[in-house]
């Protein structure tokens, strides 16, 4: 019951934030959104969220996984619920922006209460299987709730039915996840480093996802990236200095753990840019509705079930290199396959089976990549490994997409201008998707080598 929790807390985490990329243009003109403010119906949760998962996990190894995963449910749902109500553009990103704050609770924490419940071995493999699925479950179930929502009651319930899942999930936990004794002596916490490695984190995801808007060379964003920079520097020379540190050092002599938290940044980064760049194939080459783009990733989703529900049985008794090798090549092939998509080509020769293709991809690098990230960690540190395993993800995501933004971009338009929108746009798609090949395969690359 426990894993079950957990599991559906990240399913409907992820869910939300899928929902919303789906979601953006009626929201954008129910709330009157101005062009420069639209970027932020995204960034104010994607920041928030990555700035504060050091933070949320190491707490919840100091004060108790349980405690901080709850109190991450509640202001999860609080939030999402005055979301809902948002009447003006700075309301909604506000709202958003605390939203992701209950989301870093719960994320982290929870791979934690996986990792301390489940012995290492095969029980905690096939454990973090069945919590994996569901993540990749939640990024494709997120665009078919917001096709059908949108195009039957509204925006406003992706967040109305957020925030009542939340609120049935925080309840259950308090049957389902056991008290943990309490601690001998009273935890210190390491404030200087919490709000330099908060400050820092955020910064840099602000650089990266403002980059595509302002140049990352630019004056609204060089200063900020420095100065992040620099904190995240300050951090590090704090934390081997302080006796209780946030974020203790000898994490990173476990080379498994560095090893995943590499991988899982390359892996978001090419995951997100596919999810992204099929749904505009869809609704732009193709000029589907946003019901009908759902449609189209319906097998993704009823095959991401299947897919790692086996691996979850089959991962405790094979060697998980050559598995995320495999992996890797497969989301390439997925890629290669949706660059030679355009208006004319039929759905089911080609982004059907390349849909296929992927979450075969996905299960076999993803799942074995955040096995590997525990895997040797002491359950003291289980908040904080999965806390910078996340973070990995979560950096990984609007840089991938960022360095795709700008190559689709700038290879679409014509003599007399940009393309606006249509099939037009699939040249630059096509070049966004032959990165996201070099992408597969420098993730096959890195985790031949380090591995």
């Amino acid at each position: 019951a426990l894993l079950y929790v957990v599991s559906f807390a990240q399913f409907f985490d992820i869910v939300n934030g899928t929902s919303v990329s789906v979601a953006i243009l009626p929201i954008a003109q129910d709330l009157h959104f101005t062009v420069p403010q639209v970027l932020w119906i995204l960034n104010a949760y994607t920041i928030s969220f990555a700035g504060l998962l050091l933070v949320s996990g190491r707490l919840g190894d100091l004060f108790g996984h349980r405690r901080m995963f709850m109190f991450g449910l509640f202001w999860f749902a609080l939030w999402a619920l005055i979301v809902s109500f948002s009447t003006s553009p700075i309301m909604f990103i506000l709202a958003r922006a605390l939203q992701g704050m209950g989301a870093a609770a719960t994320v982290p924490t929870a791979m934690a209460l996986i990792a301390t419940t489940y012995p290492a071995g095969p029980e905690r493999t096939k454990a973090f299987s069945i919590f994996g699925a569901f993540g990749g479950l939640g990024a494709v179930c997120g665009i078919l709730l917001a096709g059908g929502l949108i195009a039957s009651i509204g925006w406003v319930w992706i967040f109305r039915i957020s925030a009542i899942a939340a609120l049935i999930l925080l309840m259950l936990s308090f049957v389902v996840i056991p008290v943990a004794p309490a601690k001998a002596e009273k935890p210190k916490v390491d404030y200087l480093g919490a709000i330099t490695a908060t400050t820092g984190v955020t910064g840099i995801v602000y650089y990266i996802i403002t980059g595509v808007e302002y140049g990352w060379g630019s004056a609204k964003t060089i200063p900020v990236f420095v100065v992040a920079l620099g904190l995240i520097a300050f951090f590090i020379f704090i934390e081997s200095r302080v006796q209780s540190p946030l974020m203790p050092l000898r994490i990173w002599k476990l080379k498994s753990f560095t090893t995943s938290v590499v991988l899982a940044f390359v892996s978001m980064a090419k995951f997100q840019g596919i999810i992204y760049y099929a749904n505009m194939t869809f609704q732009e080459v193709y000029e589907w509705s946003p019901m009908k783009t759902a449609l189209g990733f319906l097998v993704h989703a009823l095959l991401a079930v299947v897919v790692f529900t086996v691996l979850g049985r089959l991962l405790p008794r094979l060697p998980l290199k050559p598995l995320i090798l495999i992996g890797f090549l497969l989301r390439s092939g997925t890629a290669l396959m949706f660059a030679f998509v355009n208006e004319h080509t039929s759905y089911w020769a080609l982004p059907f089976p390349a849909f296929i293709m992927h979450i075969f991809g996905v299960g076999l690098s993803l799942l074995p990549i955040q096995i590997t990230a525990v895997r040797d960690a002491e359950n003291k540190d289980q908040g904080l490994v999965g806390a910078l395993y996340n973070t990995g993800l979560q950096l990984g995501a609007p840089f991938g997409l960022a360095i795709l933004n700008v190559i689709a971009i700038s290879t679409n338009g014509n003599i007399d201008g940009a393309v606006r929108g249509g099939p037009a746009l699939a040249k630059g798609f096509h070049n966004a998707f032959y990165a996201m090949v070099a992408m597969g395969l420098f993730g096959f690359l890195l985790s031949l080598v380090i591995l």
